[in-house]
């Protein structure tokens, strides 16, 4: 909803907004990754509600610039008609625009599931208790410095990709009937 209010209220201060998510894209995590520790040590957020919390932040621009996209080629007498059939702005984007995001939305979802479930620096920085470590980090533990037990680790990555791979096939469907839907003309 952010990308569609930043799209459609056409203000230097919208577009400033969108260029500040854009250029929060160009820093690298590893710049800013020891303040982010050190601020969220101090708000006490060095768990996994924290560590949630700061995939949203950074998550947000990529969706953020790829709803962008997206809805810049939703023409807008969809929703100018929507609002004279009686539609007020939330039912405009739930009922009109939201729907036709769904290939967007599923593209989104794939990127950053993928990015969340296959990420080892931001779990290592955040969680320091065992119970709470995510997939990546129990693989980081099957190499010691002086054994590597390669039969556990290779069958837990084989284990630990199933739950991706079944995701990615289910979404796959909607990605592909939505490039089908926008290349047919009628």
């Amino acid at each position: 909803m952010a990308a569609w209010m930043l799209v459609r209220t056409k203000t230097f201060y919208s577009q400033c907004i969108f260029f500040l998510f854009a250029a929060s894209m160009l820093i690298p995590f590893q710049a800013i990754m020891l303040p982010l520790i050190n601020i969220m040590g101090r708000f006490k957020m060095l768990h996994p509600a924290g560590l949630i919390f700061m995939y949203i932040g950074f998550g947000s621009s990529l969706s953020i610039i790829l709803y962008h996209g997206f809805i810049k080629g939703i023409p807008r007498a969809l929703e100018e008609a929507a609002i004279i059939d009686g539609c007020n702005v939330f039912q405009v984007f739930w009922k009109i625009v939201f729907p036709l995001l769904q290939p967007t939305t599923v593209t989104v979802s794939i990127l950053n599931v993928m990015w969340i479930w296959n990420d080892f620096l931001l779990p290592q920085l955040v969680i320091n208790k065992p119970q709470w470590h995510t997939i990546p980090l129990r693989m980081f533990y099957f190499f010691g410095q002086y054994s590597k037990k390669w039969n556990l680790a290779l069958a837990g990555l084989v284990i630990s990709m199933i739950p991706i791979v079944v995701f990615y096939l289910g979404a796959q469907q909607y990605i592909i009937k939505g490039v089908t839907e926008g290349s047919i003309k009628s």
